[in-house]
C-alpha cells in the first residue's frame, strides 16, 4: 500500500499546485474578461436601442412621405386635406398629430392661413381623432421652424424635440416634408407628429449593470434624457456612445466598480471551494485504494456474471437444428433481448421468435418468460393465437417496467405447407418462393405481448408449395446501421433473401449475418440480431 499512498500524495500535492495556481489566473483574467464582457453587453443594448429609434423614425417618415402624393392628386379639394390627416393619424400608432399647412393665399376662398391639423385625444381610456384649422392670427405658422426649415432646404427634415404646450403636453419631435408642384415649387408642408414619452421611458429604463444609467440627446445636443442626479462623473466607466440615422446620440455608461463585483465575489468563492476541494481530495486520495480495489473486484464480478447469463441465455436455445431449419441469434451486448424457439411433432412444426423492449439483462429475463411460454404452447399443440394470448397474460401480470415482446408464432404443416400463424406486433414474415421472388406476408395487426391483458389476438392462415423458404427475423435485421446511420432497410432484405433463395435455410442465416456483417463495415451492433428460415415441403422424416 506504500507506493499507493505515495502516489496520492503525489496527487493532493499537484492538485493544491493547481487549484493556486487556477485562484490567482482567475484573479488577474476575470476583471479584464468580465470588463470586455461588460463593454460587450453594453455595446449591443445601444445597438439594439438606436435600432428602435431607427425603426420608429423611419416608420413615420414612409407613412408622411408616402402621403405625398395623395395632397398632390387633391391639390384643388382643401377640405380634403383634413381626411388626409386624419388617417394619417388614425393609422399609424406611433404618430399623434399631422399637418398640412399651405403657403399665403393657396385657397384664397380659405384666407390667408390654411392649415388642417388632426391629433389623438384620449377619452375615457379610448383615443379619438379631433381636426381643427389651425393657422391665422393667432398662429402664423409660416415662420415656424417645421414649415421653414424644409420649404428653404426643399427636402425633408426631422425637428428638435420639444414641449407640445397647446396640445397633447408631451414631448415630440416632427418630420417635416414639402410639398411641390410639378415645377419644383414648394406650395405645403406635410408633417408628422411622433411622441417621445415612450422613447424617453425605455432609455431610462436600461440599467444592465446597478448604478448605470442612459442618456438621449437631439442632433444639437438637446437633452431628452440626462444624467440623473448624483451620476458618477469618473472615467472608471464604460462608456458606448451610439448614433441614430436621424443625428440623436445615445450614451450607455457603467460603473466598473459595480461591473466587478461579481468578478470580486467569484475570486472569494473560488478561494473558498479550493479550500474545501482540497480537503475533500486529501479524504478521498487516502481512500482511492481501497475503493479502486473494490470497484474493481465488482466489476470483475459484474463480467463473470453477465459471462454466466450469456452462457444461460446461449444454452436454452434448441441446438437440434434440423436440416430444413436455420437459426441464429447474435445480441448487442452481453446478453439480448432477442428470442427463437421450434418443436416438431409429428410433422407439423411449432416456432416462434420475438424482440423485447430494451436491451440487457432485463429484456433477456422478459423474452425468457415468452420462450417458456411458448415451450409450455407447444408441448400441449395449441394455435398460435393461443399460444399468444397465453404469454401476453404471463407477461401482462406485475408488469410494472410497462416492458413488452413482439412475437410472430407459427405452426407450420410441413408437407403441406399449411401456416398458421399470429403476428404480434413483429416484422412480417418473408415468403421467398422457389422462383426466387419474395414479399412480405400480410399479417392483421396485432399488438405487442404485455402491453395489453386480455387482448384478442388473431390467427391466419397461408398455404405455400414445397420448396417455399419462410424467413421470420427482429427489428435488429432492417434496423442495423453503418456509421453514417444509414440503415439495411426492408428493400435490401428482400433483395437479398431473392438472391439467395435457393440456399439451404442454414447457409441463408449464415449468408444474412455476413450481409449485415459488410453493411455495417465496421459500425458497432446497436441491437440484437436474430433470423430464422424454414424449408417447405421438408421434415427429420425426409
Amino acid at each position: 500500500m506504500k507506493p499507493v499512498k505515495r502516489v496520492n500524495f503525489a496527487v493532493v500535492a499537484v492538485t493544491a499546485a493547481l487549484f493556486v495556481a487556477i485562484a490567482v489566473f482567475v484573479a488577474f483574467s476575470t476583471s479584464r474578461m468580465m470588463e470586455n464582457e461588460a463593454r460587450h453587453t453594453v455595446k449591443n443594448v445601444v445597438e439594439a436601442t438606436v435600432e428602435r429609434i431607427d425603426r420608429l423614425m423611419a416608420t413615420v417618415e414612409s407613412a408622411a412621405e408616402n402621403s405625398v402624393w395623395i395632397v398632390a392628386e387633391h391639390h384643388d379639394d382643401p377640405d380634403y386635406m383634413f381626411t388626409i390627416t386624419s388617417n394619417l393619424v388614425q393609422n399609424n400608432s406611433f404618430i399623434v398629430g399631422s399637418t398640412i399647412a399651405f403657403e399665403p393665399n393657396h385657397f384664397p376662398a380659405k384666407g390667408y392661413y390654411y392649415s388642417t391639423f388632426s391629433y389623438k385625444v384620449r377619452t375615457n381610456g379610448l383615443d379619438r381623432i379631433k381636426c381643427i384649422q389651425q393657422g391665422g392670427e393667432h398662429f402664423k405658422y409660416h415662420g415656424e421652424d417645421w414649415y421653414r426649415i424644409p420649404k428653404e432646404a426643399r427636402k425633408s427634415s426631422w425637428s428638435e424635440p420639444y414641449f407640445d404646450e397647446g396640445g397633447a403636453k408631451v414631448w415630440m419631435s416632427t418630420y417635416s416634408v414639402p410639398v411641390m408642384d410639378g415645377n419644383g415649387k414648394v406650395y405645403a408642408v406635410l408633417t408628422s407628429d411622433v411622441s417621445l414619452e415612450n422613447l424617453k421611458s425605455e432609455v431610462r429604463a436600461i440599467k444592465p449593470y446597478q448604478n448605470s444609467y442612459a442618456t438621449l440627446h437631439s442632433k444639437k445636443g438637446h437633452p431628452l434624457v440626462d444624467a440623473p442626479e448624483g451620476a458618477s462623473a469618473s472615467n472608471d466607466t464604460v462608456k458606448i456612445v451610439g448614433k441614430a440615422n436621424n443625428g440623436w446620440t445615445m450614451e450607455l455608461v457603467c460603473p466598473l466598480s459595480n461591473i466587478l463585483q461579481g468578478s470580486r465575489i467569484l475570486v472569494r468563492r473560488i478561494a473558498l471551494f479550493s479550500t474545501v476541494g482540497l480537503g475533500l481530495i486529501f479524504f478521498v486520495s487516502w481512500s482511492f485504494s481501497t475503493r479502486l480495489q473494490r470497484a474493481t473486484m465488482a466489476n470483475e464480478r459484474l463480467s463473470s456474471e453477465l459471462g454466466i447469463a450469456r452462457a444461460i441465455q446461449s444454452s436454452v436455445l434448441n441446438r437440434s437444428v434440423p436440416p430444413y431449419l436455420g437459426a441464429v441469434l447474435r445480441p448487442a451486448r452481453e446478453v439480448g433481448g432477442d428470442f427463437y424457439d421450434f418443436q416438431e411433432k409429428d410433422g407439423i412444426l411449432y416456432f416462434a421468435i420475438g424482440d423485447a423492449s430494451g436491451k440487457g439483462i432485463p429484456a433477456a429475463l422478459f423474452t425468457f418468460l415468452a420462450g417458456a411460454g411458448f415451450r409450455m404452447s407447444a408441448d400441449m399443440g395449441l394455435p398460435p393465437d393461443e399460444t399468444v394470448r397465453r404469454i401476453n397474460a404471463l407477461l401482462c401480470k406485475d408488469n410494472d417496467t410497462c416492458m413488452f415482446v413482439t412475437l410472430f408464432v407459427g405452426r407450420l404443416e410441413l408437407a403441406t405447407g399449411k401456416l398458421e400463424y399470429c403476428n404480434a406486433g413483429h416484422p412480417p414474415l418473408i415468403v421467398i418462393r422457389p422462383d426466387g421472388t419474395s414479399e412480405p406476408l400480410a399479417a392483421k395487426r396485432n399488438i405487442a405481448a404485455g402491453v395489453m391483458e386480455g387482448f384478442a389476438y388473431a390467427r391466419e392462415t397461408a398455404t405455400f408449395e414445397p420448396g417455399t423458404r419462410l424467413l421470420v427475423y427482429t427489428d435488429g435485421v432492417t434496423e442495423a446501421e453503418r456509421k453514417d446511420h444509414a440503415q439495411y432497410g426492408d428493400d435490401r432484405l428482400l433483395a437479398f433473401t431473392s438472391a439467395h433463395a435457393k440456399e439451404k435455410p442454414s447457409d441463408m442465416v449464415g449468408s444474412l449475418i455476413g450481409e449485415l456483417d459488410g453493411f455495417a463495415a465496421g459500425a458497432e451492433q446497436s441491437d440484437d440480431i436474430t433470423a430464422m428460415a424454414v424449408l417447405v415441403g421438408e421434415s427429420k422424416a425426409t
